[in-house]
């Protein structure tokens, strides 16, 4: 960054920064005008006199997100890509061609295509490595970068270069872009107990109507409970999370309220229809940390209006109303102009940018209390507080290798293509065949696996200690040769080496490693319902929730009754 980059980001900040504001405020200055004045001088002056040559556009650009930074993490400047998300989430649909991609030991891979998608059509396989994306190597971009030059006008034409191991073939693809709807709510289904179960990745603009055809579907199969799953789901669009409250809740129950800086910032939401499910039918809304905005309104509502109990994680904390302002074609303004506020009166928003003396107004405070319709306590201090709170199951420290270094995706595109009767295999009853695991211990064999056991950090730590206070490495040898100290610490080094020969055969081990390979093989072969269908069987919050749901004295106590 240019020295003059810097000084206009400094200048920025000190003319706008809150003690500024402050001092406006106190001196009972009518405007900034004086500042702006001071502002359009500097920056003459600066592009007069500066030594160096300098980027007008760069320098406002930087500046105007040097104001941002003044205020809370969501008020932004969005450019180009970013604004570009924004409308793909807006409208649930880009221009595209189909694939979903993934790196595999650093090569870009085809990890699945989408059905009657172009790249579907024209013969894209899971396997496929992408060397060039038109005339750019794919060898040095990152996922992102390569998603981008994936991505494009609709109607255009990419290019991409494939490597095909299974044949060794070179082979090259002109696919149109497409517009390629956004499924967000992937997967629903009921079980053989009618314990329902419907998964939200986004709220995105057909994410509501997709709910109510789920909803629908589940009704007629013979649906007793319902299990909503919004873990992971950071959000999206309020008009569909009101759509999908209006599904669930009572005509007439308060949804959400918003306050802002101005009267039209002030809003209220109430139901405005009879649900589709039955007020009588149990529901339980899964969340984690990671369930932020949208989610967290969905979530905290049915908990507020003892609709359902919530069960899981602390969600994120995110309850601050942006608007978007267009400023031209390829940039917008997301400008946070409200709170929102649940039912009980209590606060989404954590309490972390809730300092400044702009957003605050109390019922942020951590030791707060509210009451729900039935007059149960929740607390405030922003995210919504689960009913039931539940641990994720830990792996060990060689199934994390495993997940890390992405060792199922790279055995799985590869063993797929050589055993094209997998699929039917698995396709009815969701079980992997032991062949499929005795393979894969023998892939492991030559693949170099890193990570550390318990106890192996804190023992190469007191093996380098030992080494620093020799004198020389070959004194060190000597030493370890003669010693029994030093004889003792090549015993525990071939005891490590030993324990990790077994990890594969230890029992949690094995049955995390099966689920591992099953829901890799399920995201490749199949599409995203057989993949989310695989994934539960072992998913330890919905498993609660399902024993919760089957056991109904349980689920009354949760709601007070």
């Amino acid at each position: 960054m240019s020295k003059f980059l810097l000084l206009m980001i400094f200048l920025f900040g000190l003319i706008f920064s809150q003690d500024n504001i402050n001092k406006i405020k106190s001196n009972n200055n009518p405007s900034s005008k004086e500042y702006i004045k001071l502002l359009e001088k500097s920056l003459k002056l600066l592009k007069t006199n500066y030594v160096d040559s300098i980027n007008e556009s760069e320098v406002i650009i930087s500046g105007i997100k040097g104001l941002m930074k003044e205020l809370d993490p969501y008020t932004k400047l969005l450019m180009s890509d970013s604004k570009a998300s924004y409308d793909h989430l807006r409208k649930g649909k880009y221009g595209g061609i189909g694939i979903q991609i993934g790196m595999r030991r650093d090569t870009l891979t085809v990890l699945s295509t989408f059905e009657n998608s172009p790249a579907y059509s024209e013969g894209i396989q899971i396997g496929d490595n992408i060397l060039m994306i038109d005339s750019t190597y794919t060898k040095n971009l990152t996922l992102k970068e390569s998603s981008n030059l994936i991505k494009g006008e609709l109607d255009s034409i990419v290019t991409l270069s494939i490597y095909r191991s299974v044949t060794k073939e070179r082979l090259k693809f002109d696919l149109k872009r497409s517009n390629i709807p956004l499924k967000n709510v992937p997967y629903w289904g009921v079980d053989d107990n009618g314990v329902g179960y419907i998964r939200i990745n986004r709220f995105s603009k057909n994410s509501d109507k997709d709910f109510k055809q789920g909803l629908e579907e589940l009704s007629k199969n013979g649906l007793k409970s319902l299990i909503i799953d919004l873990r992971g789901n950071s959000g999206g669009l309020l008009s569909t999370a009101i759509n999908i409250l209006d599904n669930l809740t009572n005509r007439g129950d308060d949804l959400l309220s918003q306050k802002g800086k101005t009267s039209r910032s002030n809003r209220e939401w109430k139901s405005r229809r009879n649900p589709i499910l039955s007020p009588e039918i149990p529901l339980i809304i899964l969340i984690n940390k990671r369930s932020a905005s949208a989610s967290e309104i969905v979530a905290g509502t049915i908990q507020d209006l003892d609709r359902g109990i919530v069960l899981g994680e602390k969600s994120f904390g995110k309850g601050l109303v942006q608007h978007m302002y267009d400023l031209n074609d390829s940039t917008t303004l997301k400008v946070t102009t409200a709170k929102f506020y649940l039912p009980s009166g209590r606060l989404i928003q954590k309490q972390d940018y809730l300092d400044n003396g702009f957003l605050t107004d109390g019922l942020d405070k951590i030791d707060s209390t509210f009451t729900t319709k039935n007059g149960r306590e929740v607390k405030g201090g922003g995210g919504i507080i689960p009913d039931v709170k539940t641990s994720k199951n830990k792996y060990s420290p060689f199934v994390n290798a495993l997940y890390k270094e992405k060792v199922f995706l790279t055995f799985a595109t590869d063993f797929i293509p050589r055993n094209p009767d997998l699929k039917e295999k698995l396709a009815n009853n969701l079980v992997l065949p032991n062949q499929v695991f005795n393979e894969f211990k023998k892939f492991l064999i030559d693949y170099d696996l890193k990570y550390k056991i318990v106890g192996e950090v804190e023992f190469e730590k007191m093996k380098n200690n030992l080494l620093k206070e020799s004198i020389s490495i070959n004194k060190y040898s000597r030493l370890i040769t003669s010693n029994p100290d030093y004889n003792m610490i090549r015993d525990i080094e071939n005891y490590f080496k030993k324990i990790k020969q077994i990890q594969i055969d230890l029992s949690d081990n094995k049955r995390d490693i099966k689920n591992g390979l099953l829901r890799e093989f399920c995201r490749l072969l199949f599409d995203e319902k057989k993949r989310i269908a695989a994934s539960l069987k072992n998913d330890v919050e919905y498993n609660k929730a399902v024993e919760i749901l089957n056991e109904k004295n349980e689920y009354y106590k949760l709601l007070g009754y």
